[in-house]
């Protein structure tokens, strides 16, 4: 019997990501990535037993699963109370979610699952402060603070995809507007392509597969994307001064289209000696980020929501 492993669950705005993950954030199986259907609890179910049938066969334990969500959970029901951008999921009790013969031990934010996958095995590790931008559907983010997982009075710090960078910008699901990630996120990246082309986008991964195909206006949208992004992780650099910024997500898989921009206008904008404290890297567990949090969180996240109520890492 080999040691121990935990499902880690990654629900996406669009995408679904499932996984078994060990302690040393390593995985004895390839990471099922898929579009999320509209049949949520029955899709997942089948991913579980996908996972679980052929893990126990090889004589692998699983002790339990944790669930990371676009949006935040309401700490007095556990119910999803917001979610900007995936709205099919408000009043969704991620602890109810049938894994089989696993129980969900933990739920928590999938921007903060991100992060500290990043923190414990990746491009974060070891660090004592910092900022993770996660962009997608949206744009989320996450934020270490003091060697810790810092959420906030209300569970929502790090929430850089919401900062309002244009006033009278286009309208956010969070109700503000010209919030970062309706200006820079793999929606906008599409958007802002189709409009000015007129033509139907699938998402910004058409879009990059244009711009690396010599699209002039492609380039445009990434780059315009990587100048929003530089300024909002400017602005919460000068506020924040963490030591590292990671930037993963599905849009962040286009490094070489967003980066660039990215970097030179956050240092641009940053105070010199906070941009010289600083490191802006990519992701380096990328699509796996997620699953590799959600699976570990259990004992990082401050007020994590438990299968039977709120705690701070002990079953309740």
């Amino acid at each position: 019997m080999t040691p121990g492993l935990m499902l880690g669950v990654d629900i996406g705005g669009t995408g679904l990501r499932a996984g078994l993950v060990r302690a040393d954030g390593s995985s004895p199986v390839p990471l099922v990535d898929v579009p999320r259907g509209p049949d949520l609890r029955g899709q997942l179910a089948e991913i579980a037993g996908g996972l679980l049938g052929p893990a126990a066969a090889a004589g692998m334990r699983v002790t339990g699963a944790g669930i990371a969500v676009p949006g935040h959970l309401d700490p007095r029901t556990g119910l999803v109370s917001s979610a900007p951008g995936a709205e099919d999921l408000l009043g969704l009790d991620p602890r109810d979610i049938d894994l089989g013969p696993v129980q969900v031990t933990h739920v928590v934010n999938d921007a903060n699952a991100a992060l500290i996958g990043e923190w414990l095995h990746g491009a974060a590790r070891g660090a004592r402060s910092a900022l993770g931008v996660f962009v997608g559907t949206g744009v989320g983010g996450g934020l270490v603070a003091g060697g810790a997982l810092f959420t906030g009075s209300s569970g929502t710090a790090g929430e850089i995809g919401h900062l309002p960078l244009l006033p009278d910008g286009p309208r956010c699901p969070c109700g503000g507007r010209g919030c970062l990630q309706q200006l820079a996120s793999g929606t906008a990246v599409a958007r802002w392509y189709g409009e000015r082309t007129g033509q139907a986008v699938a998402g910004a991964a058409a879009v990059a597969a244009a711009a690396r195909a010599g699209d002039r206006l492609a380039q445009e949208a990434f780059a315009r994307a990587g100048e929003w992004l530089g300024v909002g992780i400017a602005t919460a650099l000068n506020l924040l001064n963490t030591e590292i910024v990671v930037v993963g997500g599905g849009v962040a898989a286009a490094w070489d289209l967003l980066g660039p921009r990215l970097t030179r206008t956050a240092n641009r904008l940053t105070m010199p000696a906070t941009a010289a404290a600083c490191r802006i890297v990519p992701t380096a567990l990328g699509r796996r980020a997620g699953v590799v949090g959600a699976a570990l969180a259990r004992t990082l996240v401050p007020g994590a929501l438990m299968k039977h109520g709120t705690g701070d890492g002990d079953d309740r």
